[in-house]
């Protein structure tokens, strides 16, 4: 294929990401492909020597690489970063998505996952299976959601969370990612939302294949940052997901209800458990899950309703 713009656009957030984004980097300069692409790195003003690496990329390989080096952080005041502010500047007719602490392990990933999707076009969603891996690359487990190479159900995806599968998997098409609907704004995290976005265009395909990795416990990352959030920040995660649910539910005309039902009603519950609203809890459809809480639990939730004890 000879395209005169690059056909696949990769693109990559980072923050303080410099013990880690080299991995990134080589992994996308090596893949093997009869197709250009480009290199989208956004640097949201990493405060170690992340920016420095990339520039040394960049410089050796300006005909890959657009990069971007904030001066401020962006994060702090809107999380939607890829969103708002790296799709944007994509032009390939797909995009494939990795953060900077995240790395592809096979060199023929992008070749092999845009084979098929220009061989289908009705394909808005193609994903592989993702080893996990510790800060310091030893094997934990993987993401893998299948045994063998199939289309993907919608339905699976909106059940699954933003964890269906690694971000670093992803491919689709660019116009989707510029074009998305309202609903995706409305949750505070990108991955779920998106998966749902773009599975719900076309038809999903997944590779059994693990052919990129998934760095879990990273400084910063954003399940630790969750974790280490106050009560009220996670709170609003999961109200701001469920509300999102809602409309994407309004928005596809409810075809797929059941399933987006069964994820709200989740972080809806979420919501109750995290705010001790007891009264809720006990009435359907919260009440199964909550009965599911061990006892002592239950009792002490109701102990700091009276005010007995501290939340």
């Amino acid at each position: 294929m000879e395209h005169k713009e690059p056909l696949v656009s990769i693109v990559c957030d980072t923050y303080n990401h410099a013990p880690y984004i080299k991995r990134a980097l080589d992994s996308f300069v090596s893949q093997i492909t009869d197709f250009p692409f480009e290199i989208i790195v956004h640097d949201d003003a990493s405060t170690d020597e992340t920016a420095d690496i990339i520039r040394a990329y960049e410089a050796e390989r300006p005909d890959l690489f657009r990069c971007v080096y904030r001066t401020e952080n962006i994060y702090s005041k809107d999380p939607k970063i890829l969103e708002h502010y790296v799709f944007p500047l994509a032009r390939g007719k797909y995009i494939a998505i990795c953060e900077g602490d995240d790395y592809w392990t096979s060199p023929h990933k992008l070749q092999k996952q845009i084979s098929y999707m220009e061989a289908h076009p009705d394909c808005t969603l193609c994903v592989c299976a993702a080893d996990l891996v510790d800060p310091d690359e030893n094997w934990i487990g993987s993401v893998a959601p299948y045994a063998t190479d199939t289309d993907v159900e919608t339905e699976d995806v909106i059940r699954g969370g933003g964890g269906f599968v690694a971000t670093a998997s992803i491919v689709a098409p660019t116009h989707l990612a510029k074009n998305r609907a309202p609903f995706c704004d409305l949750s505070d995290v990108d991955d779920a939302v998106l998966q749902i976005w773009f599975a719900s265009q076309g038809t999903t395909h997944y590779f059994a294949e693990s052919m990129c990795a998934y760095r879990q416990a990273v400084p910063g990352s954003w399940t630790l940052t969750y974790n280490a959030a106050k009560r009220e920040t996670q709170v609003q995660h999961h109200r701001s997901l469920a509300q999102a649910l809602r409309a994407f539910d309004a928005f596809s005309d409810y075809r797929w209800h059941e399933a987006v039902d069964f994820n709200a009603t989740y972080q809806e519950y979420e919501v109750l458990r995290m705010t001790n609203d007891l009264p809720a809890l006990r009435k359907p459809p919260y009440r199964a899950r909550f009965l599911q809480l061990p006892l002592k639990r239950r009792i002490r939730m109701q102990l700091v309703r009276w005010g007995i004890l501290k939340q």
